[in-house]
């Protein structure tokens, strides 16, 4: 390819092959167009240094389907690529898979955070909840009422269920039932869950045993 032709003719008559023009050429390749009219025109004082011009032939090639090789070499018989300085540089490809140590980085900060922050409140998250009853104050207790008030304190992140049943919790912890008690024995079941973390289970139980009613009132 590109036998008895200059590199000007290859580029112009693929062009033409292709039912391009040179303007799309210039967009697919993001070439500045001085620098393509400089190529096509064989203007080479109008040319930036040799690592330049082997990639704009590169890029022309690919757009063509044309081999890279073949162009530069063409170039080089034609022309006399400028040498490069110190400061040159190929052009970038802005299809290059860009380097991903910042964002690993990142990653690594935040994976850092996450571990300080699961240190700090492992126990928070995880843990056994804390659990303080107060009504029934004690394992076992009597009352000679049927309406019971079951009262307690827990951490306000948890939350409390008696006899499966949630229970509200304000802010400060605190939480209480209403409890209609059955003549004889009644199990109050407190269960105490977190996030992420255990249960706590504690068992209260209260004997209902109703007053009995004055003689006086039998006798009515």
């Amino acid at each position: 390819m590109g036998e008895n032709k200059s590199l000007k003719e290859l580029i112009l008559e693929r062009i033409e092959e292709r039912e391009l023009t040179a303007e799309k050429i210039i967009q697919m390749t993001e070439i500045p167009r001085h620098y393509f009219d400089a190529l096509v025109k064989e203007e080479a004082d109008k040319l930036p240094a040799a690592p330049y011009i082997r990639g704009y032939l590169q890029k022309i090639a690919v757009a063509l389907e044309l081999d890279p090789r073949t162009l530069w070499e063409m170039y080089k018989v034609e022309q006399s690529p400028k040498a490069s300085g110190s400061n040159d540089r190929l052009p970038e490809n802005r299809f290059a898979i860009k380097s991903k140590k910042a964002g690993w980085g990142w990653l690594a900060v935040l994976a850092v955070v996450a571990i300080a922050y699961l240190g700090i409140n492992a126990g928070q998250l995880f843990g056994k909840p804390s659990l303080a009853i107060n009504q029934p104050s004690s394992e076992t207790e009597i009352v000679g009422l049927a309406d019971f008030l079951a009262t307690g304190i827990i951490d306000p992140k948890d939350k409390i269920l008696i006899n499966r049943e949630e229970v509200f919790v304000d802010q400060s912890g605190k939480f209480q039932k209403s409890v209609s008690l059955q003549p004889g024995l009644n199990t109050l079941e407190f269960t105490v869950k977190r996030f992420l973390g255990r249960e706590t289970t504690e068992v209260r139980k209260v004997i209902y045993q109703p007053t009995a009613q004055p003689l006086e009132e039998k006798q009515i």
